[in-house]
């Protein structure tokens, strides 16, 4: 079975993830890594949507942060470009491990709804979490605190901030979008997050 479990950056993914492999021992894969192989054999002149977000973390500081308050969409939309390019690698990897008769977890920011309803003759399941709520910036910030060579360690407050609204916006659109094509979707804010990890994985496993 291939599970798939998609969301903006820092709602925890990861830590579902980790949950999952500890418990269950089902190998974890993230969307990341594959998007980094692209990276490293694709031209970005050939595959300019890979490469877009890379463009925004290249802009200074305060461009970023008015990028994510004041046009949040257009950070959203960059996000759900490169998005696309980075599927072309995960569709082949399910499609594989399908072939191969293993259970992977793929979980990552490149699994949308719109990409997920694509897929063709693989059984998978599918969860689609999100964080809108208010009090995401001082999780993101407590976060950074705790994983070691986390980037975000030494962002300003101003910094954690915009990126919070970038995450709960785009929190809200993948809670539409996964309502469209008949996906599950849970808000991570609504209850303690240990709960919460339970229920993402009780509802992605079946269990």
């Amino acid at each position: 079975m291939i599970y798939l479990l998609g969301g903006p950056p820092r709602v925890g993914k990861s830590i579902i993830s980790k949950t999952i492999t500890n418990k269950y021992s089902i190998n974890v894969v993230s969307t990341d890594s594959l998007g980094a192989v692209l990276e490293n054999v694709l031209d970005p002149e050939l595959e300019p949507g890979l490469f877009i977000v890379n463009s925004f973390n290249e802009m200074c500081v305060e461009d970023r942060i008015n990028l994510m308050v004041k046009n949040t969409t257009e950070r959203i939309n960059y996000q759900i470009e490169e998005n696309r390019a980075v599927w072309k690698a995960v569709m082949p990897f399910v499609q594989r491990e399908r072939d191969e008769g293993r259970d992977v977890v793929v979980e990552g920011v490149a699994i949308l709804p719109e990409l997920v309803s694509q897929l063709e003759n693989v059984a998978y399941r599918v969860v689609f979490i999100g964080n809108q709520g208010n009090e995401h910036k001082e999780n993101i910030k407590k976060s950074a605190q705790e994983i070691e060579h986390d980037w975000m360690q030494d962002a300003s407050e101003k910094y954690i901030e915009a990126f919070a609204t970038f995450v709960m916006e785009m929190s809200r659109y993948i809670e539409r979008e996964a309502h469209i094509y008949g996906f599950d979707y849970i808000e991570m804010s609504n209850r303690q997050f240990d709960d919460a990890v339970c229920q993402v994985v009780d509802s992605l496993l079946k269990r």
